[in-house]
């Protein structure tokens, strides 16, 4: 089996969660890291949640609050309305 290496840049700005996520992985795991992302940006069907879809929202989110949204939480998680793809996919986040 032979080893490939593959070479990418990223903008420090426009990238920056990236950059920070990278830095923030253990020199043994970083490959190891970024194969699993990658493979589960592929998911099955190819329409899962992704890590942008997710960053996406956030932002959204974080503009409103900005904007003078307000926020208030379910008293229960049985109120929440979080499809079940979506908690997989922030659950997968979690582990990594």
């Amino acid at each position: 089996m032979a080893t490939v290496t593959v070479c990418f840049t990223m903008d420090s700005d426009r990238d920056r969660d990236l950059v920070r996520w990278m830095d923030g992985l253990t020199k043994g795991k970083r490959s190891w890291s970024i194969r699993e992302v990658l493979r589960k940006g592929l998911g099955p069907g190819h329409g899962s949640v992704t890590l942008s879809d997710v960053y996406q929202v956030v932002k959204g989110l974080e503009r409103r609050l900005q904007a003078g949204a307000v926020v208030t939480s379910p008293s229960s998680p049985d109120e929440w309305d979080e499809p079940p793809e979506a908690a997989a996919a922030l659950e997968s986040l979690a582990r990594l």
